[in-house]
């Protein structure tokens, strides 16, 4: 006889926990079953005595108000400190100051062009190569289509321009927030686990078999075989990357199949992200000496580095806190050609481009490095990516991929996000949240047939 619960949650990332938590509070039986040998998903964090800050190798800013991530923040006590300091662009050699409301004001002269009714729909790039706004904006584009690939991970001639209208850029100054954690990121999905019970790790399921009010969720674990555990209800939360495999180590088979699910979900895709996180022996960018290539300006409150490096055109400091780390970024076309080359690659790459943007010889660079970590998401089995965008003809995706099978079958995590959140934290553990509520439904309604059955 299988082991059988209320409702088995396929992921232990913060979408599943969240989900696991509200189900439990309700009196549900629940069994996370996790691939991986932690919990967290996309959120990974690493410490190191050289360095007084956690170290991000996934998620590791919070966006806008963020409401669903800071209340847990709130009962656990977690310090969530806003993002301060001075943006800086990197151009032949040179570093100059950027204005931030600018910054964002250009932006939003690009994207307010865009059109959320597009019929049909159409890439951005197509948009981009009207030439909105003719040539006055030519500057303007260019931020712009860089902004798109660096914080959406996307594809211009893949991402839809209808999906980026409606909600591709901050609409005010509350969603250009940023802010982190200091505690770690990795503290919100333990705070989210510490009254779950059932999660267990190494756990990698196979196939999912299910009918209306019934499912059996057949895994796979290390020495140990093979295994099932029936419930009412599934909650599915793996990356969009593992939902779309057909075949391979994280492939999940649906019987049967659920071809609107997967349909929903084929219109997505999963972003590549190149990062990168260097410790220095000091935080050389503050030096004195690098006044002469800033026109006298410190660049001790540094936060953004922006340029348009062909490897790695984004860095951040830790700013406000005061730490000697460097976290370069590319995403995107770029990303995906610097992740091919391989960790080691990514990291010389990295280095030579701190070189050219902070005007420095690449054996002075080494010289200053105490500390490199990087994780391959991309290569990653059980993530496949990044995070998810909206291909052409895919705006409304992300909300049919949340819609429930036959009452049975759940979706959540940050890919079925029907608030324009995808991509976030906060908007994964939204998710979490609205499964266990349509879960709980079913759950309370089941009963009352039974006792009206009596």
């Amino acid at each position: 006889m299988h082991e059988r619960v209320d409702v088995v949650i396929v992921g232990a990332g913060v979408a599943g926990l969240a989900a696991a938590q509200r189900l439990t509070e309700a009196g549900a039986t629940t069994a996370i079953l996790e691939a991986r040998g932690r919990i967290g998903g996309r959120i990974h964090t690493v410490r190191d005595d050289r360095t007084p800050i956690p170290i991000e190798l996934g998620a590791e800013f919070v966006h806008g108000s963020a409401p669903e991530l800071v209340e847990i923040a709130r009962r656990q006590n977690l310090v969530v400190c806003d993002i301060h300091g001075e943006r800086w662009s990197a151009e032949r050699g040179k570093l100059k100051p950027i204005d931030d409301d600018e910054f964002w004001a250009q932006i939003e002269r690009v994207m307010n062009r865009l059109d959320p009714q597009r019929t049909p729909d159409r890439s951005f790039q197509e948009f981009l190569d009207r030439k909105p706004g003719g040539a006055s904006l030519a500057r303007e584009r260019q931020i712009t289509s860089e902004y798109v690939e660096g914080f959406h991970a996307a594809d211009p001639s893949r991402v839809s321009e209808r999906a980026l209208a409606d909600g591709g850029a901050p609409e005010d100054e509350e969603d250009e927030r940023q802010a982190r954690v200091l505690d770690g990121y990795d503290r919100v999905p333990l705070a989210l686990a510490a009254s779950v019970s059932g999660v267990r790790l190494a756990h990698v399921v196979r196939e999912i078999v299910w009918e209306p009010g019934a499912v059996e969720v057949r895994y796979a674990r290390a020495g140990n075989g093979e295994a099932a555990i029936a419930a009412r209800a599934a909650i599915i939360t793996v990356p969009l990357g593992v939902l779309q495999q057909e075949n391979g180590p994280s492939a999940i088979a649906f019987t049967p199949d659920v071809t609107d699910t997967r349909h929903a979900a084929n219109q997505l895709a999963m972003g590549t992200v190149a990062r990168i996180v260097l410790l220095f022996r000091e935080p050389f960018w503050s030096a004195q000496a690098m006044k002469r290539k800033t026109g006298g300006r410190s660049l001790a409150e540094l936060s953004f580095l922006h340029s348009s490096d062909d490897d790695v055109p984004t860095w951040w400091t830790a700013g406000p806190v005061r730490a000697a780390t460097l976290v370069g970024w590319a995403g995107g076309p770029k990303a995906t050609r610097l992740v091919t080359r391989g960790p080691a690659e990514v990291e010389a790459r990295a280095i030579a481009a701190i070189g050219r943007l902070f005007g420095m010889r690449r054996r002075r660079v080494e010289s200053l490095i105490e500390g490199c970590w990087y994780h391959d998401w991309h290569a990653d089995a059980f993530s496949l990516g990044a995070y998810s965008y909206a291909l052409v003809g895919g705006s409304t995706a992300a909300k049919r991929l949340a819609r429930p099978v036959a009452r049975t079958l759940f979706f959540a995590g940050e890919a079925a996000d029907s608030e324009g959140r995808t991509g976030t934290v906060h908007g994964a553990i939204g998710t979490g949240y609205r499964a266990a509520a349509s879960v709980m439904s079913v759950l309370r309604l089941t009963t009352q047939r039974r006792s009206r059955s009596r």
